[in-house]
C-alpha cells in the first residue's frame, strides 16, 4: 500500500512497508512532540538568561544539540546544580531563533543573521547549525563580498568558509579584479592572491595589469610596496609586446629601480631562449590553471624491450605521465639530447649514429632531418646549446677499419642553417660526459678518455674563439656524469651521489652536497624551482656480470636545504635515461595518459583527444612522405 504526500514542496510517494517510511513518520512525530513541549513549557528543568529575558528549556534536548551544554551539565558546574545558565554576548532575538531551530527545526539562517548565527553556533558547539551557516554563507558568495567573507572566516577560524571563499576568489579573479573591493585590498591580501598557483587568469598580462591598477589607486601610499609586489609577478610569462610597452603605459615604474630589474630580467629570458629553463625562479613556472603546463620529458630505452620509440612526459601540476609524439625511428642507445626554448634536439645513437631529430613542442611533433645529418657519426657523445647554435661534442665514431674511435671534434649546427660544420676540438677527447653552457661557453664534466679511463677534467669550450681548455677538476674521476644549470651555477651529479657546483662567475669548483646510498648511473637530471630532479637509472653493483637492475624512483634534492626526498611519482617503467629535460607544453597535447596497463584518454576535452589523433595522423603522413623522398 502506498500514498502520496507533499514534503518540502515536492510530491513524495512512500510505501508503508518501506523502512524509510516508518523512519520518516517517527521523525515527524518526534519533531511535533518536541515542538509542543517547547511552546507549552511542559517538563522544563532549566532556565537560560540572556539580556533581560529568560527561556525555559530542557537539559536533555539542549545537550542533544549542543556539546557546550552537554559539557556544562556533565561537569558539576554551578549551572548544573542551580539550573540557571547566563549567556553573555549573544542577542536575545538571535537565541530565540536558535531555540526555534532546536525545537522546531526551523530554517533560521538568513542574510542578516548568518555571521552572528555562525558565531553563536560555534560558541555553543552546535555542529549541525554551524554546518548550515557555513553552507548558507558559501552559497551567497559574490565577486563583491568574497573578500569580506574570507576575512570573516579567518577571524572566526572557520576553515570551511575560508577555503570556499578563497576558491571562489581564485576561480573568479577576472570578475573580482574589476570590483571596487579589489582596489581596497590590503597589500598582504593582494600578495596572497597573485602568488597562488590556483589563480585562474586568462594570462599573466592580466595579473600584472591588475596589480598596477591597485598601485595606481593610491600610489602615494602604495608605491612603497611596488618592488615587493613585482617579486611575485610572472613577468617572463607575459607577452613580449606587453613587456616592452610597460614603461610607456606605466611611467611611474621608472622611479623604482628594483621593478626595472624584474622587467629587464623578463626581457632577458625572452632574448635567451636557450637558457629559459635555467632559472630557479617561480616566475617562469606556469600556474595549474594555465593552458600550458611545465613537463619533464624523458627519452629512454628499456634494455629488455628494444625498438621502443615512446616518449613520456610528467606533468608537474597534474602529477601524471603522458605520451608525447613518438620518435620517427629507434635511435638505439648512447644518443645525446639538448633543449632550446621548448624544443628538444636528438643526435646520434647506436642504430643511427649520424641521425638528427627535433621535437617541436608547439606542434607536438618530431621532425627527422636526414638531409642535415652530422658530418661524423657519434655515440656516447654530449650536446649543448649556445645562442641559436647546437653543438655535438666528443663521443665515439665506429669505423669499419679501426672500430670505435674516440673523438675530440666538435660540430655546430646553427638553427635556420642547412647543415653541421666542424668548429673545434676538445683539449681532452672524452665520451660519456655531460655538458652545460653559459655566456657563449660550454663546460664538460668528466667522462672517459683514451683506453676507457675515467677522467676528472672539467673542460671549457669557448664558442666565440672556438678553443677548448681544461679549467678544473672534479673531486674524483667519473664517467656518466649528469649536469644542469641553475641560476649562476652548473651542478654536476656523479654516480656516487656527490653533487659538484661550479660558479659561472669565478669558475670555482666546490662540493655542494652528497646523496647517501646513491650508487646509480645512466639516470636523468633536471631542475625546477631550485631543486635537482634525479630520474631512474641503473643500479651500480660490484659484480659486472650480475643481472642489471634499474631504479624506478625519482629523487628531489633541495639545493638550499641540502635535503633529498623521494618524489611520489615513479618512472614508468624503469629505464636507462638518455635524455631528460624540463619544457613547457600546451595541455591540449597532454591528453594520452600513461597507465600501467594499456593507454586511456584523459577526460580533458573532446578537442584534446581530437587534436592528439589529428597530430598523430599528420605526423605519420609527413614521415611517410619523407621516407618516399
Amino acid at each position: 500500500m502506498s500514498y502520496s504526500q507533499c514534503m518540502f514542496g515536492l510530491e513524495v510517494t512512500e510505501t508503508m512497508g518501506d523502512s524509510s517510511y516508518w523512519l520518516q513518520k517517527y521523525y515527524r512525530v518526534l519533531s511535533s512532540k518536541v515542538e509542543r513541549i517547547y511552546t507549552s513549557s511542559l517538563h522544563t528543568d532549566m532556565t537560560i538568561a540572556i539580556e533581560e529575558k529568560k527561556y525555559e528549556c530542557h537539559r536533555a534536548i539542549l545537550c542533544a544539540f549542543s556539546s557546550y551544554f552537554e559539557a556544562m551539565f556533565a561537569s558539576g558546574m554551578k549551572e548544573s546544580i542551580s539550573g540557571i545558565v547566563k549567556i553573555e554576548g549573544t542577542d536575545s532575538s538571535l537565541f530565540e531563533s536558535i531555540l526555534d531551530y532546536i525545537y522546531k527545526g526551523s530554517n533560521v539562517v538568513n542574510e542578516e543573521n548568518a555571521e552572528d548565527m555562525l558565531a553563536a553556533a560555534t560558541f555553543l558547539q552546535m555542529e549541525c547549525l554551524r554546518t548550515r551557516c557555513e553552507e548558507f554563507i558559501s552559497e551567497a558568495l559574490t565577486s563583491a563580498n568574497c573578500f569580506e567573507t574570507w576575512r570573516m572566516a579567518v577571524w572566526h577560524s572557520n576553515q570551511y568558509i575560508q577555503q570556499q571563499a578563497w576558491m571562489y576568489i581564485m576561480s573568479n579573479f577576472v570578475k573580482i579584479a574589476k570590483e571596487t573591493e579589489f582596489l581596497l585590498l590590503e597589500k598582504d591580501e593582494l600578495v596572497s592572491v597573485i602568488k597562488d598557483d590556483l589563480l585562474n587568469t586568462p594570462d599573466e598580462d592580466f595579473v600584472v595589469q591588475s596589480v598596477l591598477t591597485w598601485l595606481q589607486h593610491d600610489l602615494n601610499d602604495r608605491g612603497q610596496f611596488c618592488e615587493e609586489l613585482f617579486s611575485y609577478l610572472k613577468l617572463p610569462l607575459t607577452k613580449w609586446e606587453f613587456l616592452i610597452e610597460m614603461y610607456r603605459k606605466y611611467p611611474f615604474l621608472k622611479e623604482y629601480s628594483e621593478c626595472q630589474k624584474y622587467i629587464e630580467d623578463g626581457k632577458h629570458i625572452y632574448r635567451q631562449p636557450a637558457h629559459r629553463h635555467d632559472s630557479s625562479s617561480s616566475a617562469i613556472a606556469y600556474r595549474s590553471s594555465s593552458s600550458h603546463e611545465d613537463i619533464l620529458v624523458v627519452i629512454a630505452h628499456r634494455p629488455s624491450i628494444p625498438g621502443s620509440r615512446n616518449v613520456l612526459a610528467l606533468g608537474f601540476s597534474s602529477r601524471k605521465w603522458y605520451y608525447l609524439d613518438s620518435l620517427p625511428y629507434d635511435p638505439g642507445v648512447d644518443f645525446a639530447t639538448c633543449v632550446y626554448s621548448n624544443d628538444i634536439f636528438l643526435t646520434g645513437g647506436s642504430l643511427c649514429d649520424r641521425g638528427f631529430l627535433q621535437y617541436r613542442a608547439p606542434r607536438n611533433e618530431w621532425m627527422d632531418y636526414r638531409n642535415w645529418s652530422m658530418q661524423t657519426g657519434r655515440i656516447q657523445h654530449t650536446m649543448a646549446v649556445c645562442s641559436k647554435k647546437l653543438y655535438a661534442i666528443g663521443g665515439y665514431f665506429n669505423t669499419p677499419q679501426q672500430g670505435y674511435k674516440l673523438l675530440s671534434s666538435i660540430e655546430e649546427f646553427e638553427l635556420g642553417s642547412d647543415g653541421w660544420i666542424e668548429v673545434g676540438a676538445l683539449a681532452v677527447p672524452v665520451s660519456s660526459t655531460s655538458a652545460t653552457s653559459y655566456n657563449e661557453k660550454i663546460l664538460l664534466f668528466g667522462g672517459e678518455s683514451c683506453d676507457r679511463i675515467e677522467t676528472a677534467t672539467i673542460q671549457c669550450f669557448d664558442t666565440k674563439t672556438q678553443t677548448a681548455s681544461v679549467i678544473g677538476q672534479l673531486p674524483i674521476a667519473s664517467k656518466l656524469t649528469r649536469a644542469i644549470v641553475c641560476d649562476s651555477y652548473s651542478y654536476v651529479v656523479l654516480t656516487n651521489g656527490t653533487i659538484v657546483q661550479l660558479d659561472h662567475r669565478t669558475d670555482a669548483v666546490t662540493i655542494a652536497g652528497q646523496m647517501e646510498n646513491f650508487a646509480r648511473s645512466q639516470f636523468g637530471l633536471s631542475q625546477r624551482l631550485g631543486s635537482l630532479i634525479i630520474v631512474g637509472g641503473q643500479i651500480i653493483t660490484p659484480d659486472s656480470k650480475a643481472t642489471k637492475l634499474y631504479f624506478s624512483n625519482m629523487l628531489m634534492y633541495d639545493l638550499f636545504s641540502k635535503k633529498v626526498n623521494i618524489m611520489g611519482e615513479t618512472l614508468p617503467p624503469p629505464k636507462v635515461i638518455e635524455g631528460c629535460h624540463k619544457i613547457t607544453q600546451e595541455k591540449k597535447f597532454l591528453c594520452v595518459e600513461y597507465v600501467d596497463r594499456g593507454i586511456h584518454y584523459v577526460p580533458f576535452t573532446f578537442e584534446s583527444v581530437e587534436m592528439a589523433l589529428l597530430t598523430s595522423i599528420v605526423n605519420n603522413r609527413r614521415r611517410l612522405k619523407q621516407s618516399t623522398e
